[in-house]
């Protein structure tokens, strides 16, 4: 590992460990003062135990979000894979099918890499530019990642259309791939009376 890499890995942790003492709360290691109670004395040994159960019971479950963190950076490849294939479906059935066809676009990654976008480029109604034109968009996000993140990770996707770029948003989970595919179909609906209409599926044809 690169020098910058192992400074940036060291930060991560400094950081999370930071976040995890703030969470440290030792009021239940004494009685609040009263007339009628007399104070508990505390111990070195006593707040010891304390500190050191609660902090292992914060790294627990620190460990536990950065292996949520592997997961769901793995579920956005496999997820990837899954809209590429879903949006070269809906090329293939629905643009060629009706619209001389369409083209996939898979945008440059962040230098985060944590959003992946995709465009669907097709022809539009007559009197527009005859050049093909962004239709569908797809975005692939990770959300929850940094160290001091409360929520848990999580893969959220978005489809949406030039006039409606928040058309349909999900989380994406187990059914991404039926979830893509009923977003996509959505997308389609909402831009269908903007593409130009050029059948050539058979049975139209055969007309």
């Amino acid at each position: 590992m690169s020098g910058d890499g192992g400074d940036a890995v060291r930060e991560d942790w400094d950081s999370a460990l930071n976040r995890l003492l703030e969470g440290v709360n030792l009021d239940d290691l004494s009685i609040p003062l009263s007339s009628e109670t007399q104070r508990v004395r505390l111990t070195f040994d006593a707040v010891h135990d304390r500190v050191a159960d609660q902090l292992r019971d914060k790294v627990r479950s620190e460990r536990m979000r950065r292996d949520a963190v592997m997961a769901v950076r793995r579920q956005f490849e496999e997820s990837s894979l899954v809209i590429d294939e879903a949006l070269g479906l809906f090329v293939a059935t629905l643009l060629e099918a009706f619209h001389g066809g369409g083209e996939v676009r898979r945008m440059p990654d962040p230098r985060d890499g944590r959003t992946r976008t995709w465009q669907v480029l097709a022809s539009r109604a007559p009197g527009r530019t005859g050049a093909r034109e962004p239709v569908v968009s797809v975005i692939l996000s990770l959300r929850g990642l940094d160290a001091l993140d409360r929520g848990q990770p999580a893969l959220e996707c978005r489809t949406g259309t030039p006039r409606n770029p928040r058309l349909v948003d999900f989380v994406a989970g187990s059914d991404i791939r039926l979830d893509i595919e009923d977003a996509i179909c959505r997308a389609y609906q909402d831009i269908l009376g903007t593409l130009r209409f050029d059948p050539i599926a058979p049975d139209l044809r055969d007309a």
